[in-house]
């Protein structure tokens, strides 16, 4: 019997991403000839350019963008874009489609709570290395709204 590999799950700043891209010299022209990753990218609604624009701009099979804040469902301000059931199924429709990744890069502005929750979730989703995980991304602390509505949606 031959033992199936777990993702192993990278959660990270765009900072952090943009630097692992710049080195690896993965941008729009060739991401696609990147077969075992997969990128999911979570932007701000609005704000610094820097925060709002996604790195890897193009449709990509194999790349996400999202566009939504850190805030809670306590926190609804005007101008600010919480997480929605749309994004959820986003999310669940795109790791869906890259289940045989090798490589699972989630980011955010700061790397810590939407990533975090993100990369939790398709944690348990795709069976990923859970101690990989826990050793790569002990800085993490998932928000609370992202990870309910990712689980209820899942669960539909």
């Amino acid at each position: 019997m031959t033992e199936q590999k777990c993702v192993k799950i990278y959660v990270m700043s765009k900072i952090q991403f943009e630097n692992i891209i710049k080195n690896n010299k993965i941008d729009d022209t060739n991401v696609d000839t990147f077969k075992n990753y997969c990128f999911i990218c979570i932007n701000q609604s609005s704000g610094s350019d820097y925060f709002h624009n996604p790195l890897l701009k193009e449709e990509h099979y194999n790349v996400l963008n999202l566009w939504f804040d850190d805030v809670g469902a306590e926190m609804m301000i005007e101008g600010i874009k919480a997480f929605s059931y749309s994004d959820a199924e986003k999310i669940i429709e795109f790791l869906d489609n890259n289940k045989k990744v090798e490589v699972l890069i989630v980011h955010c502005a700061a790397g810590i709570s939407r990533s975090g929750a993100v990369g939790t979730f398709a944690l348990d989703y795709l069976n990923g290395d859970k101690e990989f995980f826990k050793n790569t991304n002990p800085h993490i602390l998932p928000n609370n709204r992202v990870m309910r509505m990712l689980n209820e949606t899942r669960r539909k």
